[in-house]
């Protein structure tokens, strides 16, 4: 999700201080992140927060995925320099992100919101339909890769082509769905995959090579807490970025934020 191509963020600690109840402080790693983002350390989510997927920034403008290999391999090596540092300001920022999952299996009352738990905002008290709560879920997207900003069109042709490789995975997740990461000034659109949990460590082996294919930065990686149905814990687990990215945070099921893009049918025109 980063690197030489990083594009203007918004901080989300800066975000937290300015915005209403309702609006998160920034979410499907999955991306690039939108407009007047400082290079002040911040605290985060998309990744980010950061979506997911949640979304996606990349270390070397490169598109071959050996070379996006190559660049997680360098990142990982070194902790210091301009890149480590904005791995820095990204890992906050895609903590600090909220999810929209779209016609999730067992759910019958629309889309599924989830917000880290300090995150401004109601909580809905509702547990997760059972294949949330039963699985291993990683998200992954297709928006914007190597950090740059592509028109919608180029976007929406991106996920339909991950989208036929999520089908033709191996190992193949039992069910996958729409999924969106978003902030009060950031979207991006992308999908949930659904693991047995025998599955689990190769299916994030596999989500994480996809990501890398298209150039993504990390992913988001959700399974079970121990004493809450409506909880779950969310890692950000690096694809074409180094470690410094990683994150471990607990969300919580949440009523739909007033936001415009937590909107399920978000218009292209509003992207």
């Amino acid at each position: 999700m980063l690197g030489v191509g990083v594009q203007r963020f918004v901080s989300p600690v800066n975000a937290n201080n300015a915005i209403s109840e309702g609006a998160p402080p920034s979410v499907l790693p999955v991306g690039r992140l939108r407009r007047g983002f400082r290079s002040a350390t911040c605290g985060g989510s998309l990744i980010a927060a950061g979506i997911v997927t949640l979304t996606t920034l990349t270390l070397s403008r490169r598109s071959a995925a050996p070379s996006l290999r190559a660049s997680r391999v360098s990142s990982m090596v070194s902790s210091d320099g301009p890149d480590a540092d904005r791995e820095r300001e990204l890992q906050g920022l895609w903590a600090n992100a909220y999810d929209g999952w779209i016609d999730v299996p067992g759910e019958s009352g629309g889309a599924i919101y989830t917000r880290p738990v300090d995150a401004p905002g109601i909580r809905t008290h509702v547990p997760f339909p059972p294949i949330v709560t039963a699985s291993r879920l990683f998200a992954l997207t297709g928006f914007n890769p190597m950090g740059e900003e592509r028109p919608i069109a180029e976007n929406r042709a991106a996920n339909e082509k991950l989208r036929a490789d999520i089908e033709a995975m191996t190992p193949a997740p039992k069910a996958w769905w729409r999924a969106f990461g978003f902030a009060h000034d950031w979207r991006e659109d992308g999908f949930v995959l659904a693991y047995e949990p025998r599955d689990g460590d190769a299916g994030e082996k596999a989500a994480v090579d996809l990501a890398v294919k298209y150039g993504q930065g990390a992913i988001y990686a959700y399974s079970a807490t121990a004493n809450d149905a409506g909880n779950l814990r969310r890692r950000t687990v690096p694809a074409a970025m180094g470690q410094t990215v990683e994150a471990d945070v607990e969300v919580e099921r949440c009523d739909r934020p007033g936001l415009k893009f937590a909107d399920p049918a978000l218009p292209d025109e509003e992207y």
